[in-house]
């Protein structure tokens, strides 16, 4: 067994130098791939091009403060009447920092009505519109104009293909403007393309294109006497939901916006997209649509907490005009605890201005395509905002979660004293778990378990027993069982497919922050993924083909589970999240000993970010497990004092609601009941890999080094390898040599 390692002298940062900090994202971030349907400018095919053009280089991350939570919109603001002034100032850090310069406003704008016809009901007019320098720039709309008196609201898109939406919005009384500037791929082509050699010294990402496109519409929609100019409403969908937020932010004129499912870069936080939030990260984007956002953006790849704005500050803009973020609580791309925290620091600023009623939310059921429904709701928000027709306020939640809530409720005393006992520190922060009684499921049907009535599973690709599917588990070389575990929890248990005797080590993988699906990921039973998505999770096979079993499990909240954790302390006042995941964890290892294939004396886990905290404390509360695989998973919380720039107890107590007794302590932290360590001493001495990369936003390697180092025994490997939080690929091949070598004294033989 190797020893631990102690790499303090490899700790300390590079000095403050950008050409060093950009030698080191070159080498940690994967090329970037030319824009498959755009361009990035005039001038270059992808980032590197144009880091080679233009000379630029990353800010001086060291003179950036860092920034753990959502940075403040209302930062030196104390009364209404200097929020103007404030917006100013946070549109040209979002302009700089993430979606490039808009051309001057036009003052030559005319317009030519190049076709017009009655259908039915209505009027539908075609116009282009010519601006800029010689009227060379053009912007196709087509608008359709109900019958009636007006003047009419306005519901105005970019979604040249999805006809229905617009149709619903004529039956409810609005003039419908589509406008053509959008993917290539719709509507005959992207209008906006051509601006790029029009103004080719303007830093014009598409998205910025296509929300200068919006205003170029109200440009003209204000000239006319059917439009209502004060009833504007815009919205757009995945890539066009981040548009139209967007051209809201910077555009007055526009009276509410609707930006639907645009997730990252839209309403979702940059801060929430890393890669324990397993979504759409700065990396991912800005690597495969470098066209969208500004190349600066990249910069900020693993070090999102150094970004002077992110999205909430977008959604601020908009305040106090309308304003609704709508996305699905499961959908692959989108984090529903990152909506939930940008809508309450948005909300907090309408609240600010007198506006709470105009900031709706909804998490809705469902993948990323919209049904007839949601117009409906999107036109039940406008109609609402204009005056024309008033509803409740729309709040839907998935998480809910907040610290203030949790204080209110009625629960026993907490002890604040400061405890000795490794064990009972960790117990105290956990909180006082109800009894239960075993679950005998597995003694009298192994292996019998279904989900099958779960949408969720469903939607996730999670394996079924279909015909198709097991055909597809087998050519990776493995079978499928599912595995009933604790509380009516479902398990997913993977083996090789050749196996007919003897007793299998068993590894349980546990998952990140990943909401949205828990531990899968589209087919997360094969191997052929995204490599960026693979940055997220183990490859399944690749352990299975070691001769590992590997069982896993959606946590309380995550993935098939996403919504149970809403009410969990309404239900359970004196208990925690983390201690319900860590007694699901539990459960599963008494599934694993009931299981006959399964060797109950090499059970191991593996944990990457949260995971990797449910597994320290699992293994130090329970003897069974022979061994953990820890990656970006252990904080040193009494040295996390709020000057560090991390989330620290926050992270625990506020953010997540893992254990919100942690947050009595906050700005008190060298006095803490419980801190990681505590878990770590239990584990002794059993074989643990804890791996904590040295550019980990969200802990300061130097305090977890030194934390860890007065625990250390034989069996504890610790590293630092030169990386952000991720569980990348040569991450993965590391943990899978450890455990390869962690087990091979208890008698596996490897293939």
């Amino acid at each position: 067994m190797r020893p631990a390692l102690f790499l303090l002298a490899t700790l300390s940062l590079l000095a403050a130098n950008p050409a060093a900090t950009l030698a080191e994202l070159l080498s940690l971030l994967r090329p970037t791939n030319p824009p498959p349907d755009g361009r990035l400018n005039p001038h270059d095919r992808t980032w590197e091009q144009w880091l080679k053009r233009t000379g630029e280089l990353p800010p001086d991350f060291d003179k950036l403060p860092s920034i753990p939570g959502l940075p403040d919109p209302l930062q030196g603001v104390t009364s209404p009447s200097q929020w103007p002034a404030r917006k100013q100032i946070l549109r040209r850090d979002v302009r700089h920092w993430i979606f490039g310069d808009f051309p001057p406003t036009p003052n030559n704008l005319r317009a030519a009505v190049t076709a017009a016809r009655r259908d039915g009901a209505v009027t539908i007019r075609q116009v282009r519109l010519e601006f800029g320098p010689s009227h060379r720039a053009t912007l196709r709309l087509e608008l359709i104009i109900p019958d009636g008196p007006g003047p009419f609201p306005v519901f105005l898109t970019n979604h040249a293909a999805n006809r229905p939406w617009v149709y619903t919005a004529v039956r409810r009384g609005y003039i419908a403007c589509v406008y053509h500037a959008t993917d290539p791929r719709y509507a005959n082509g992207d209008d906006s393309d051509a601006w790029l050699d029009i103004y080719p010294n303007i830093d014009f990402p598409v998205l910025a294109r296509w929300a200068w496109a919006a205003s170029r519409a109200v440009d003209y929609l204000v000239t006319l006497p059917e439009v209502n100019k004060s009833q504007i409403g815009l919205t757009g969908h995945s890539r066009n939901g981040k548009m139209a937020l967007l051209a809201a932010a910077f555009d007055e004129r526009i009276g509410a916006v609707v930006p639907s499912s645009g997730n990252s870069g839209e309403s979702n936080p940059w801060r929430f997209t890393t890669d324990p939030f397993a979504n759409e990260s700065i990396e991912l984007l800005t690597a495969g649509q470098s066209h969208w956002f500004h190349p600066r953006l990249r910069f900020f790849a693993g070090r999102e907490d150094k970004l002077p704005v992110d999205q909430n500050t977008l959604l601020s803009l908009v305040a106090p005009r309308g304003l609704m973020l709508y996305t699905g609580y499961a959908e692959s791309a989108a984090n529903p605890v990152g909506f939930e925290q940008a809508y309450r620091d948005a909300r907090r600023v309408y609240r600010f201005l007198n506006k709470e009623q105009n900031i709706w939310l909804h998490l809705r059921a469902g993948e990323h395509g919209t049904t007839a429904e949601d117009i409906e709701i999107f036109c039940d928000f406008f109609d609402s905002v204009f005056g024309r027709h008033p509803r409740p306020k729309l709040e839907t939640w998935s998480h809910g979660y907040t610290f203030e809530d949790w204080r209110r409720l009625p629960k026993a005393p907490i002890p604040l004293t400061p405890i000795a006992d490794p064990k009972i520190q960790i117990e105290w922060a956990l909180g006082v778990e109800p009894p239960s009684a075993p679950n005998r499921q597995l003694r009298r049907a192994p292996l019998e378990a279904s989900d099958a009535d779960n949408w969720l599973a469903a939607q996730f690709r999670r394996p079924s027993t279909d015909a198709q599917t097991r055909d597809r588990i087998a050519k990776e070389g493995m079978a499928w069982k599912q595995v009933p575990i604790g509380d009516g929890i479902i398990g997913d248990l993977f083996y090789p497919a050749n196996h007919s005797a003897g007793k299998l080590p068993v590894v349980i993988w546990l998952h990140g922050y990943s909401y949205q699906y828990g531990w899968s990921i589209q087919s997360p039973w094969l191997s052929k993924v995204n490599d960026l998505r693979m940055n997220q999770r183990p490859s399944i096979p690749a352990l299975v083909a070691k001769g590992f079993a590997v069982l896993t499990f959606d946590q309380i909240g995550f993935g098939t589970r996403v919504l149970d954790s809403r009410n969990f302390y309404q239900r359970y006042p004196n208990w925690s999240l983390m201690g319900k995941m860590v007694a699901d964890t539990r459960a599963a290892i008494d599934a694993c000993t009931q299981i006959e294939m399964l060797d109950a004396n090499r059970i191991s886990l593996m944990g990457y970010s949260l995971g990797a905290k449910v597994g320290l404390l699992t293994m130090a509360l329970d003897c069974r497990v022979h061994s953990l695989a820890a990656v970006a998973g252990f904080d040193a919380l009494r040295r996390a004092t709020m000057d560090k720039g991390v989330e620290g107890i926050g992270h625990y107590s506020h953010v997540h609601g893992l254990m919100p007794r942690l947050g009595l302590f906050r700005g008190n932290e060298a006095n803490l009941t419980f801190d990681f360590d505590a878990a770590l001493r239990l584990t002794a001495p059993r074989p643990v890999l804890l791996i904590a990369p040295q550019l980990d936003r969200y802990t300061r390697a130097a305090d977890v080094a030194a934390t860890v180092k007065p625990v250390v025994y034989p069996a504890l490997t610790f590293e630092t390898p030169r990386d952000f939080n991720r569980f990348s690929l040569e991450t993965q091949r590391r943990v899978l040599e450890w455990f390869t070598s962690a087990t091979k004294s208890l008698g596996l033989e490897q293939k």
